[in-house]
């Protein structure tokens, strides 16, 4: 609504524009922002100091930084979980689990696997495989890719696979469908 006289300024107080795109800002209420809730910034910080500390503790263990980044992401979902995984090398299990263990590289028949979750209460595991584009997209890499998980599921082991798409878009996502799969 107009007012009476014409002070150049619309109704939401900025200069009247003769091209709507180039209004500054306009005015709203809560429901404009939707379900965003913002973060404190002490808890971002503090999510990625988190993240960055498993990071420097995983990169030694893995042989691509997609691996290393589902690790961090698989190990801060499940501590937030309040069910933590132990962070254990191939020499550490000559004996059975105590505890839910990740283990990097895993070393079976004659593959290896980025990871795998043991469950200290069950047989087999859960291997986790994070496919990049450039070892995981031609037909005879697919093709070894399909051989070795019925060669895992054939020994108790289930595998999910992961493209490095999904994990740089959403490692938490792939976090989310591991622990699902573990305690699911």
């Amino acid at each position: 609504m107009k007012p009476a006289y014409d002070d150049g300024l619309d109704a939401d107080g900025y200069p009247e524009a003769k091209e709507p795109w180039r209004k500054p800002f306009i005015r709203g209420d809560e429901s404009d922002a939707g379900d965003w809730v913002p973060t404190p910034l002490g808890s971002a910080t503090v999510d990625a100091l988190e993240r960055i500390s498993h990071f420097v503790e995983l990169s030694p263990s893995t042989d691509s930084p997609i691996e290393t980044h589902i690790g961090a992401a698989v190990l801060m979902f499940f501590e937030r979980a309040n069910l933590p995984l132990k962070l254990c090398k191939m020499i550490d299990l000559k004996n059975a689990p105590d505890a839910l263990l990740l283990v990097p590289q895993f070393a079976w028949s004659h593959y290896r696997s980025d990871w795998a979750i043991l469950h200290p209460k069950r047989d087999g595991a859960l291997l986790i495989e994070c496919d990049g584009k450039d070892y995981h997209s031609t037909v005879n890499q697919i093709a070894h890719d399909r051989r070795k998980d019925a060669v895992a599921l054939n020994r108790g082991y289930l595998t999910m696979r992961f493209t490095g798409s999904q994990i740089h878009r959403d490692a938490d996502w792939c976090a989310q469908k591991i622990f699902d799969a573990v305690c699911g």
